[in-house]
């Protein structure tokens, strides 16, 4: 039996998929959907299957310790998410989504993405009740399909694992992987 959910992770990670789609469709101007949360206590950094995502890593300062965590997105739509904030046509994104690489105005518009994430989770962070701790943008990554993201993260400890379906612009659903560390584990930090 698995332990039983942990009210603050819990609530932080349902914040982080609210506060994110919330934010991140204003500054788009496009719908952003949850359509789903699950949450799950994990030992482990889970992968995302399907496709390549890009890991928006999370810095989490709260009483002098600093953890990590991350928010993993579909490569296509964290394409789509930052070309609509570099306010291009359905057309254009359409294209970076089938380009072989990611060109210098992309890859800085994905890490404007990803300070919103963290702005985002920051937000919801409050919201949910911890009042102490600071969540900040720590860079991005390419993550291969069913490859864990990397992070500063101790095997084993605790993790808060959310799984949400999320629409981008009205587009069928896809799984967003937000991971935190659990409370607990910062007494090893």
């Amino acid at each position: 039996m698995p332990p039983l959910a942990t009210p603050l992770a819990s609530r932080a990670v349902h914040e982080i998929f609210d506060r994110v789609a919330s934010d991140l469709a204003m500054l788009a101007d496009r719908s952003i959907d949850v359509r789903e949360v699950l949450y799950e206590e994990r030992h482990d950094r889970p992968s995302a299957a399907g496709s390549v995502h890009i890991s928006f890593r999370l810095r989490i300062d709260s009483d002098g310790r600093t953890r990590y965590g991350a928010l993993m997105i579909p490569l296509a739509e964290a394409i789509a998410i930052a070309g609509y904030l570099m306010m291009v046509s359905e057309a254009q994104v359409a294209q970076m989504q089938a380009a072989p690489s990611l060109d210098r105005p992309l890859k800085e518009a994905l890490l404007e993405v990803g300070t919103f994430v963290a702005g985002a989770s920051d937000a919801a962070f409050r919201a949910a009740g911890a009042t102490r701790s600071r969540v900040t943008f720590d860079g991005c990554q390419g993550v291969r399909e069913n490859v864990p993201p990397a992070f500063d993260y101790d095997e084993g400890d605790p993790l808060a694992v959310g799984r949400a379906l999320v629409s981008v612009a009205d587009a069928p659903p896809v799984e967003f992987v937000v991971m935190l560390p659990r409370a607990e584990s910062a007494a090893r930090v």
